[in-house]
């Protein structure tokens, strides 16, 4: 009996002791915020703002309609736009799962902090939100129908997730963007997303920053992907369109030299990187060394004949030398240290890097790329 009188005791302490759910909201009564737009507005010294908020309307049951609206307007600051926004729904405003934040290339260019320095301020900010660059605005591309009837932010996240599984762009959060914002030692690189008329919208290349402000100078998807492959940012795998010169005596059907496209699959890649400094005359050199391993997934002009993988793979590492030469040029036209050169220097050269402007210094600094390519299978019919 005794034995029974001491269990009902300590169960009604331990009740007395749990919380219970006084702070309950209902879905219905939120406004999902899932998607977020910055541009530049028509008056001076404005900010434009669009959001795409989810309402659910309860149909009973546990039935609801989902509605995906578009509500936008004017501020001097974040914060302001926020304020208005939220005096022009009903009910709470629920931003922890803002799918994305769409910054226009023209905002972009006057730089990422101050526009973005609300969000990290919030405490209740949502640092998984993936942040990309809109060519042309940003309310554009946010306020676009929907995408296979699915909200429209959550369609841009699934794409920006696709375009980084292929290699074709990074995937950057607000948390992993802060983080190099704020290194000396690295410029970063966004995604960008344009519209093509009311189509469609496409994630395919990407903008290059100086610091925390967008240059300008962006690159194309093939571009793109061959700097993610120099920076040793391989993901799943990535498909390269290359295209190499076929000789008369490989292409019958023509007597003069023709271009031809061949898609190569890379799988696997080894990068040697390293930085060195001319002790005489202090130049400061970048080499990048890459090997990349892969399937041969398209070569139309190779159709009927035996490939001959020696030969096909000096004319692929040929083509890909001749590329990054241009993208390393675009890197430099930028000023955009993609690769990280001032943080490896400020590592293996403490005393140089206390004593130079690397924002002017980078723009001088020699890079050399070397890429190899390996051809570890051509498909079933060669």
């Amino acid at each position: 009996m005794r034995k029974k009188w001491y269990i009902a005791l300590c169960l009604g302490c331990f009740s007395m002791t749990l919380t219970g759910c006084w702070d309950i909201q209902y879905l219905t009564s939120k406004k999902i915020l899932n998607g977020i737009s910055l541009d530049v507005a028509a008056t001076d010294n404005q900010l434009l703002g669009t959001v795409r908020a989810i309402i659910l309307e309860s149909k009973g049951g546990g039935q609801f309609d989902v509605k995906d609206e578009v509500i936008q307007t004017t501020g001097e600051s974040v914060s302001q736009i926020g304020f208005k926004i939220d005096s022009m729904l009903p009910g709470t405003i629920e931003a922890t799962k803002t799918h994305v934040i769409i910054v226009s290339e023209e905002l972009a260019k006057r730089g990422m902090i101050s526009p973005l320095e609300f969000f990290y301020r919030n405490p209740k900010g949502y640092l998984k939100s993936n942040i990309i660059i809109s060519k042309g605005k940003a309310a554009d591309i946010l306020s676009f129908q929907k995408i296979e009837n699915s909200p429209v932010a959550f369609g841009i996240k699934q794409m920006i997730e696709g375009a980084d599984r292929t290699t074709v762009v990074p995937e950057l959060t607000l948390f992993s963007l802060w983080s190099q914002i704020t290194d000396p030692g690295e410029d970063t690189v966004l995604p960008m997303i344009r519209r093509i008329d009311n189509k469609a919208l496409v994630v395919d290349s990407t903008a290059l920053f100086n610091d925390d402000k967008y240059t300008g100078v962006s690159l194309s998807q093939e571009d793109s992907t061959l700097l993610l492959l120099l920076k040793d940012k391989l993901n799943k795998h990535a498909f390269m369109d290359i295209s190499i010169q076929q000789s008369p005596r490989q292409n019958m059907a023509n007597e003069s030299e023709t271009a031809s496209i061949t898609t190569f699959e890379v799988k696997k890649l080894k990068r040697v990187f390293d930085v060195s400094v001319d002790p005489n005359t202090q130049e400061i050199e970048c080499s990048i060394t890459l090997d990349i391993f892969g399937a041969l997934s398209s070569s139309p002009g190779s159709m009927g004949q035996k490939i001959d993988r020696e030969q096909l793979n000096e004319n692929l590492s040929t083509a890909l030398n001749k590329q990054a030469i241009t993208v390393t040029d675009q890197l430099l036209k930028a000023n955009c240290d993609a690769f990280g050169i001032g943080r490896k220097l400020r590592v293996k050269y403490p005393e140089l890097w206390k004593n130079i402007d690397w924002n002017n210094t980078y723009k001088e600094v020699k890079l050399n790329t070397k890429i190899q390519v390996h051809i570890t299978s051509t498909g079933v019919i060669s």
